[in-house]
């Protein structure tokens, strides 16, 4: 210890903190660095002069006693830890903390039943707070990340911060809330509308949770989206983040609706924001996402939104990615659960569900000519080619200052109006397309609840003249027949034969693919056949048996599906097909 440091103010008013066998010990201690610095008389005189001051009852505790805060932490049992203004000390005197930290809360969630603790600690002259596992109070690895946030915890005193946080929380009653750690419905409430215990993931999602809010005047939105409504892909997109609060209490899968054009400057990100625009902050961070992630983000997104329309912009640069597959994505997002795993000690890890719709702007549509059936059910590709909004940078400017009014309105409306009366509408509207197109079930379920949303945010919020009807939306659906992988399956390899005639004649120089008769019977080697299927996206294994059905593929007369048979006096396994 330095002259210097002995003489600090600090070190005096740390002595005066202790009491008892404490403030002996440490006296003692500091006698010991004076006499080595040969100064002992000195700081007899010194400690004399701040034992009058507090004879005189001249407050040195100013810098001892923690600021106040809104928790009751005067109240602690803190054992035998000293804890104020200059850290923490142990029992034994050691100050393995220079600023103050102490547990106040404790959240517990009902669906998992995980512990979180919310932490306050003093830096930069105010209380902070950060929400943590209970596990990361407790593990070497996991807590030493939290110096990341501004605490003061290394690998020299981490095993005293965990010891310390342990025996604090234990031994004192500290409050025990109940929480929930994604936006959405819990049973009947809406969160954040509804108040329900406290939202455990603020600091994982900080940005998106805070976007959630008000701004600006409600009045001064509804006056422009009035006249943007008028085009009816507006009204599309609003409906569709109005249609992802319907789709867990109507048990309906989550689906994906893809906002495309090859042309630039049309408009399809503004007319994103201005749908987002209803819920809250619209800007890049809040609840426009880039599309620029792993498959892991995109799950645990939609996972926290759960009941809100998760919105990525330019999905192309997802199409360009080697480390994605655009069919995984979507099959993952639709699925609505992620894949079960286990953990490093071989626990099953918790599996994140969602019920939320897709929002997706792009320069292309996401479902290729080739795809199979199940991407043209989840998804809906929305083709724009004019300019959707002209004043484009005056319209920017008023949806990112005036924002989340219209959301908070459409969750109580629906809340009133029960779903029982939704369910029988939405019935309604459902049965009207399957009726009057060829849809699957998917593709009406999914335009159904979009338009039974545009109803139910016309009634409570827009009042528009006109409502959206099935009619609108014909042009979106994909014919059941025409989708069929079998038939897209057929007709893409009945085109790749016709291409390559020359390769099933007599003459042939390349590659022999079989014989094609005079009846229109093509013997195509199986092994060719497998593999111009696979360059289209395409299994022979999952076709092969709705071909039989149809008549397209011969069966031998065992009825398997490859003939061991002889073609120009080569023996080999070929498939008949009727062309």
């Amino acid at each position: 210890m330095t002259e210097k440091q002995l003489f600090a103010k600090e070190t005096f008013v740390d002595l005066f903190s202790k009491s008892g066998v404490d403030r002996i010990s440490r006296e003692d201690e500091l006698f010991i660095e004076a006499k080595k610095l040969g100064i002992e008389k000195r700081f007899k005189e010194s400690l004399k002069k701040y034992e009058t001051l507090l004879k005189d009852k001249i407050s040195l505790d100013d810098n001892i006693k923690l600021p106040k805060c809104k928790y009751d932490i005067e109240s602690y049992n803190m054992l035998n830890y000293t804890c104020n203004i200059h850290g923490i000390t142990d029992g034994s005197n050691y100050k393995f903390s220079y600023i103050p930290v102490l547990p106040v809360e404790r959240y517990i969630n009902k669906e998992t039943e995980k512990e979180k603790v919310k932490i306050i600690f003093y830096k930069e002259n105010e209380w902070k707070e950060l929400i943590v596992d209970r596990s990361q109070l407790a593990i070497s690895q996991k807590i030493l990340l939290l110096s990341d946030y501004g605490l003061d915890v290394n690998s020299e005193n981490v095993k005293y911060y965990i010891r310390y946080f342990n025996d604090i929380l234990n031994t004192n009653d500290i409050k025990k809330m109940d929480s929930v750690s994604h936006i959405g419905w819990k049973e009947s409430l809406f969160i954040p509308y509804d108040s329900y215990g406290i939202f455990d993931g603020v600091e994982d999602f900080k940005k998106i949770y805070q976007a959630i809010s008000t701004k600006g005047n409600y009045e001064k939105w509804k006056d422009v989206i009035k006249d943007l409504r008028k085009n009816k892909i507006i009204k599309l997109l609003m409906a569709v983040t109005l249609a992802s609060p319907l789709l867990e209490k109507l048990s309906l899968q989550p689906y994906i609706v893809n906002l495309w054009s090859s042309l630039s400057g049309n408009g399809k990100t503004l007319s994103c924001m201005v749908a987002m625009s209803i819920w809250g902050n619209p800007e890049i961070g809040a609840l426009r996402m880039s599309s620029n992630n792993t498959q892991n983000y995109y799950i645990t997104i939609a996972s926290f939104m759960r009941n809100m329309t998760c919105y990525f912009d330019e999905l192309q640069i997802v199409k360009n990615s080697k480390y994605l597959d655009m069919e995984s994505l979507v099959m993952d997002l639709c699925n609505g659960t992620e894949k079960g795993r286990l953990n490093k000690n071989s626990q099953v890890k918790e599996v994140k569900t969602w019920f939320n719709n897709f929002l997706f702007t792009s320069n292309n549509r996401i479902v290729d000519e080739n795809a199979g059936e199940q991407l043209y059910n989840r998804v809906i590709d929305l083709e724009i080619g004019e300019k959707i909004i002209e004043n484009g940078q005056e319209i920017a400017r008023i949806i990112k200052n005036n924002y989340g009014f219209a959301g908070k309105e459409y969750i109580k409306y629906i809340q009133t109006t029960g779903f029982d009366e939704i369910s029988k509408r939405f019935n309604e509207i459902y049965s009207e397309i399957m009726e009057n197109t060829n849809s699957t079930s998917k593709q009406a379920s999914s335009l159904a609840s979009i338009l039974l949303a545009n109803e139910l945010g016309n009634k409570c919020i827009f009042q528009d003249d006109y409502i959206l009807q099935p009619k609108d939306i014909y042009e979106y659906i994909n014919d059941e027949k025409e989708i069929k992988t079998s038939i897209k399956a057929r007709n893409y390899i009945v085109n790749v034969i016709n291409a390559n005639e020359k390769r099933f004649a007599d003459q042939n120089y390349g590659e022999s693919w079989g014989i094609i008769t005079e009846t229109n019977i093509c013997c195509i080697n199986s092994e060719i056949l497998f593999r111009e299927l696979k360059k289209g996206g395409f299994e022979f294994n999952t076709v092969k048996k709705e071909w039989a059905e149809m008549g397209f593929l011969e069966r031998n007369s065992q009825g398997r599906y490859i003939h061991n048979t002889q073609v120009r006096s080569r023996k080999g396994t070929f498939v008949r097909l009727n062309l």
